[in-house]
């Protein structure tokens, strides 16, 4: 860490700043597997403050109704990472139970702010637009991602053949990889958004469908 922080500031104080965004991006990364614990721990706390009131003789009656319903709450969030009231989460666990394995809590956490609950329904509200995005954002990544795998071939072919390197390879290489993943990470929501949404409208096709059928023999 101390050899990344010495040649932050050399790239500071040279004006270098394509060398001090790439050097912030590495730290992320290599750092990002600490912020994970902090999470489950803030998480943990919240849900033993209140298994702790719940055990406390002083709670009764509709506060200790309220603290309950608090405690499954907390428990479901530690669990699958959403925050829902009872009957909202029960109305996702529905479609959750109903999709048979087609969709996992990650989607439904990712979608959640184009979600909304409304006369004990779930509805998407994911526009034309936001799809459009959504499939831009992916193509983009898919065509920049690889595009910027070749160019770090390249250039560690010119370096190992001609030992320069050429110019402004490493700022290309930046946008194109830093470019595509940013947009496929940001088309994510909208991606999960879609897939619960065709879930829905799957659920609820099977749910209009005559009786006569599904039940060929009522027919004979």
């Amino acid at each position: 860490m101390e050899e990344f922080t010495r040649v932050m500031a050399e790239g500071l104080q040279k004006g270098n700043l394509l060398l001090v965004i790439v050097l912030l991006v590495v730290i992320v990364l290599l750092n990002a597997h600490k912020f994970h614990p902090i999470l489950v721990e803030r998480k943990k706390h919240r849900l033993k403050a209140v298994e702790a009131a719940l055990n406390s003789e002083w709670v009764q009656g509709q506060e200790r109704v309220c603290l309950q319903q608090q405690a499954a709450t907390e428990h479901f969030h530690a669990a699958t990472g959403i925050m829902l009231e009872k009957a909202p989460r029960e109305a996702l666990l529905r479609i959750y139970e109903r999709s048979a394995g087609r969709l996992s809590f990650v989607h439904f956490k990712r979608a959640m702010p184009f979600v909304r609950y409304e006369k004990g329904e779930f509805e998407v509200r994911l526009g034309r637009f936001d799809r459009w995005m959504m499939w831009a954002g992916i193509g983009t990544g898919l065509v920049f991602v690889p595009l910027s795998m070749g160019v770090l071939v390249w250039v560690l072919y010119a370096l190992l053949a001609w030992h320069s390197e050429p110019l402004g390879s490493w700022k290309v290489w930046v946008f194109l990889n830093l470019g595509g993943w940013a947009s496929v990470l940001s088309s994510r929501s909208a991606y999960s958004a879609n897939r619960v949404r065709r879930e829905i409208q799957r659920q609820a096709s099977e749910t209009n469908i005559p009786d006569d059928a599904t039940n060929p023999l009522a027919n004979p």
